[in-house]
């Protein structure tokens, strides 16, 4: 029977545990994201952060054998040590990554450091806790708690942490919490050798990050200001993403999670060659026209170009981007007012769930989605949603889709080709330069072939679509012609990883 003083001392050391291992697993998960967001593929990312993190508490466990006294004393500092590590390292990572090519080792450093403490502690808290109870017990009670700080840990990040604070914040909080823990324990708990001069550490730590936390959103800012050249005029962290709004002079320049997705000074040579080819073939005196994707209204505003254009239902998953393009003075400038225009329709949800759900028939298909560079977007040119597109489709119905570039990314714009003509009855690939994206490509598709004629009247107003240029952007060099390549299907997303192989070589 162990003593009321000893058993609450036993129920703050598990309680530390707890939180410790929350904090452990939260902190995996930032660094993993972060590693995402900075070098894409999250497969990958993923898969590297947990094993090197796996591995490393590995280690620790086994170098905690060689700690023979003074346990509790020794996981109090490695909580403030781990409290101090995890907090600045999404700083340390974000900073050296804008102008150097080692993120990748200290990214692993930062990792294997966190794991390797995190190891530490579950034997030094299973010896230290032997005197409060037998080893059955106290070993059950240990792993019981660990496990379930994961799971709070798993669940904590991506429902309350990552959507409301973003990554910095979150690692700095983690950091404060775990280091006030060891401050707290080392106060109450009587442990061999305790002294006043060991709350030195802890609180030092904890001072340095709470003036991080105080000064979040500037060092943010900061960060952000590293990883693009030009002025920010609007940053803000949504659900789905990262959306960074830049401007130099008159061109303004849209990023989500880093990546460009429009410049203005040559935006309109991809909208233009994304639009009109396909309305050009739709023959329907009143034609309807669904957008997947394409948030920002630019693609919205070439379909409402088109007089024949009777309505077009916009599908955006990130309400954030269609507000965004609805109340930003220079957004709405771009799109001119294309997204407040009475025939159309913008949808906040996901392009796979609307097409499962939708029961409507369009003339026209348009999917302005993101580069399929990881997993999750590959699903997006799938065989699987160009069934769902193609069932969408009236008859004789066209889809275009945005392709990446048949130079930079060969295979790539390839595979979407081939994944196409799995589905549809005829598909014509065509390419274009964008000075701001270098060639770019798209594939377009006919539900019921063969290909009707176009009909070369484009509206007014185009700066560089016609009927010569789309008959040039036909023609593909030998450095990007067609090449044998495999079909996408969500079983085997081969096309990420022909994407990421393509922009590998590329830069």
């Amino acid at each position: 029977m162990i003593s009321p003083g000893a058993a609450a001392e036993q129920k703050l050391l598990l309680l530390a545990l707890f939180l410790s291992s929350l904090c452990g697993i939260v902190y995996e998960l930032v660094l993993g994201s972060l590693a995402t967001y900075l070098l894409g593929n999250p497969v990958v990312q993923y898969s590297i952060t947990i094993g090197i993190f796996l591995f490393s508490m590995g280690a620790g466990s086994y170098l905690s054998r060689f700690l023979a006294r003074d346990l509790v004393r020794a996981f109090l500092f490695i909580e403030a040590a781990l409290g101090i590590t995890g907090g600045i390292s999404v700083l340390c990572l974000n900073y050296f990554f804008s102008f150097t090519a080692s993120f990748y080792a200290l990214h692993a450093l930062f990792v294997t450091a966190i794991g390797v403490m995190v190891g530490f502690e579950i034997p030094l808290l299973v010896r230290a806790l032997r005197r409060y109870g037998e080893l059955r017990a106290v070993v059950s009670s240990v792993l019981a708690l660990d496990y379930l700080g994961g799971l709070a840990g798993s669940l904590v990040f991506p429902l309350l942490l990552f959507p409301h604070l973003g990554r910095f914040l979150t690692s700095i909080i983690i950091g404060m919490a775990n280091i006030a823990l060891a401050v707290v324990l080392m106060r109450v708990i009587d442990y061999p050798g305790k002294r006043r001069a060991d709350l030195l550490f802890p609180a030092a730590a904890l001072a340095l990050l709470t003036v991080l936390a105080v000064f979040s959103g500037e060092i943010s800012h900061a960060l952000q200001r590293r990883l693009y050249l030009d002025d920010i005029v609007f940053s803000k962290r949504s659900k789905f993403q990262e959306i960074v709004l830049t401007r130099a002079g008159d061109d303004f320049r849209l990023y989500l999670d880093g990546s460009l997705q429009f410049a203005t000074s040559d935006e309109y040579r991809y909208h233009e060659m994304l639009v009109h080819p396909a309305l050009s073939l739709v023959r329907a005196p009143s034609k309807s026209v669904l957008i997947l994707g394409g948030g920002d209204g630019l693609a919205l505003r070439e379909v409402l170009r088109d007089p024949a254009v009777g309505r077009a239902v916009n599908v955006e998953l990130d309400p954030e981007i269609i507000a965004l393009a609805k109340s930003n003075a220079s957004f709405v400038k771009i799109n001119q007012a294309s997204l407040h225009d009475a025939r159309a329709q913008v949808v906040a949800s996901d392009a796979y769930r609307y097409l499962v759900g939708n029961t409507e028939r369009f003339d026209c298909i348009i999917a302005d989605f993101p580069d399929p560079h990881d997993e999750t977007v590959s699903k997006l040119y799938t065989v699987e949603f160009f069934l769902l597109v193609r069932r969408a489709l009236a008859r004789e119905g066209v889809f275009v889709t945005q392709s990446t570039s048949p130079l930079s990314a060969r295979e790539a714009f390839w595979c979407v080709s081939a994944t196409l003509r799995e589905v549809f009855a005829e598909v014509i690939p065509y390419h274009v330069y964008v000075p701001s994206f270098g060639d770019w490509g798209f594939n377009l598709a006919v539900r019921d072939g063969p290909c009707p004629e176009a009909h070369w009247d484009p509206p007014a107003g185009l700066k560089f679509f016609n009927r010569e240029i789309f008959a040039i952007a036909r023609h593909f060099p030998g450095d990007s012609s067609e090449i044998p390549v495999r079909v996408n299907t969500f079983d085997r997303p081969v096309l990420y990883t022909y994407y990421l192989r393509g922009w590998k070589y590329a830069e």
